[in-house]
């Protein structure tokens, strides 16, 4: 059989591709290398507790009020999910000043906060949220294959090349009000003096408006959902499939470990294209290679799972997310991030807002510290257990000390992930979980303008470092747009 697509990689934007091409009666096989679909949105077992692998946080799903992109998508599959909004509900301590903040409620709270901190800033505020509106409106409309008029959109072409910081800077908001305005670039994966302003205000858009939720179930729970209803659909899916070869002809033929060969006239990748042509393809393009030069691997990290035995509230942990950061400024914070032990992290506590997260009386506690540079590449196979080892015996510290809370004596389970972990499950470059960092000259925005320009005959991408870079819902979105214009191009 020749299939008219071969997607490899059940990751959201692979599933996500599959499902819409299904839908419009195309012929399409994915192969997965893993046991389980989702790639790094999924669920393993450890004792009683099931942990999820990827963050909590769901962007751009929205409420019953402000509909998201996401739910838009999935009500489209015909795919129900059951979510529960975070409010803001985050600790945030900085080092450098000793200072703490608490976020909590809606973000009308957060601006009333801001206020007392900096007597005025309330106009600014209001005047920034304004344009999150406006931005994410224009983006919506790029989205949707149309051109935003200048018009209707002055701000979106005025801040389309700058910096996130820059633009803040020029509204004088005062360093305090920006900096705590920052906490969310760990959750971006770029700081704000080289993330676009463009992608860091649809991203405010989405916190403000839309709001972030969590899933009630497991992202398994999620993953089998999008599996079914590609399979229900007349879709095929091989699991422990790991392609090794893929032979870049009309006919693509794509060769798996165990020997097994399959013909498509289309790839699809939810991978990155560095790691599909340096070891699939094994293809130099030139025009590839330059791309590929100018971006930036994003951050890989390290993740602690934790299994407590006590109730959250029993242990004092009421708050959904705690940062920790060497200081709230992310341009100098960014700089101390390439080493094993510096002192910037986050923690989730999935209780607090679901407390079905975990067995009754217990609580799932995840800690996750992201680096800049491949830190765990001289680390030989010897001194590996150790080095995460240390690291988690170090963030728990470093936790307890920060928030004034015991939780050792009561861990029941551990599990350890690092970029190695990642870059086992998903392929990516240096086990990154961010795919490619988004800059000022490299935004979304950039990369849907630039789409046709990119295209490799015969291959496509989505997933976290495709379009729209990581998050469930822009990876996700990622293999409903692409699909879109392949299938518009056979028409």
């Amino acid at each position: 059989m020749i299939y008219d697509y071969i997607i490899i990689g059940a990751g959201m934007g692979g599933l996500s591709a599959g499902i819409n091409l299904i839908l419009n009666k195309k012929k399409v096989l994915i192969l997965e290398k893993n046991s389980l679909p989702g790639g790094l949105v999924s669920t393993f077992k450890k004792g009683r507790f099931e942990f999820d692998t990827s963050g909590y946080d769901i962007y751009n799903y929205g409420n019953e009020e402000h509909i998201g992109k996401l739910q838009k998508l999935l009500k489209k599959y015909e795919i129900d999910v059951d979510t529960k909004v975070v409010p803001f509900n985050s600790r945030i301590k900085e080092l450098n000043t000793k200072k703490e903040y608490e976020l909590k409620g809606e973000f009308e709270d957060l601006i009333l906060e801001l206020e007392e901190i900096s007597p005025g800033v309330i106009e600014k505020l209001k005047e920034l949220v304004k344009m999150t509106k406006e931005v994410h409106e224009a983006v919506e409309i790029l989205l949707d294959g149309k051109t935003p008029s200048e018009e209707e959109y002055p701000n979106f072409y005025k801040y389309l090349d700058k910096y996130a910081l820059d633009v803040l800077k020029e509204m004088k908001f005062p360093k305090e009000v920006i900096n705590i305005l920052s906490v969310w670039w760990l959750d971006l994966g770029s700081p704000l003096n080289k993330l676009s302003f463009i992608d860091y205000a649809d991203f405010l858009e989405k916190l403000i408006f839309k709001k972030n939720v969590i899933l009630n179930n497991k992202n398994l729970d999620f993953d089998m959902k999008l599996v079914n209803k590609y399979q229900s659909n007349g879709g095929k899916i091989y699991f422990n499939s790991k392609v090794i070869n893929i032979i870049n002809e009309d006919i693509k033929i794509v060769e798996t470990k165990d020997g097994l060969k399959y013909k498509g006239k289309h790839i699809i990748c939810d991978l990155a294209k560095y790691y599909v042509f340096k070891d699939l393809i094994k293809e130099e393009i030139k025009s590839v290679n330059r791309l590929e030069n100018a971006r930036t691997i994003g951050a890989n990290g390290v993740v602690i799972y934790l299994g407590l035995n006590r109730a959250h509230e029993e242990l004092g942990l009421n708050n959904y997310k705690y940062y920790q950061f060497l200081t709230l400024d992310s341009a100098t914070n960014i700089k101390y991030m390439n080493s094993l032990n510096h002192s910037t992290w986050v923690g989730y506590v999935p209780n607090v807002v679901n407390e079905d997260a975990s067995p009754k009386n217990t609580t799932i506690l995840v800690l996750k510290q992201i680096y800049f540079e491949d830190v765990f590449k001289n680390q030989g196979a010897q001194d590996y257990e150790t080095v995460k080892n240390d690291i988690a015996d170090r963030l728990i510290s470093q936790f307890e000390e920060a928030f004034g809370v015991d939780i050792k004596e009561y861990i029941e389970e551990i599990a350890i992930s690092t970029p190695f972990t990642i870059e086992r499950i998903t392929n990516s470059v240096n086990g990154s979980m961010y795919g490619y960092m988004k800059k000022g000259y490299d935004s979304s925005i950039h990369r849907i303008i630039s789409y046709d320009e990119e295209k490799v005959p015969g291959v496509s991408f989505v997933g976290a470092s495709g379009l729209l870079g990581s998050g469930i819902d822009n990876a996700f979105y990622s293999g409903y747009y692409v699909t879109n214009k392949l299938l518009k191009e056979k028409e």
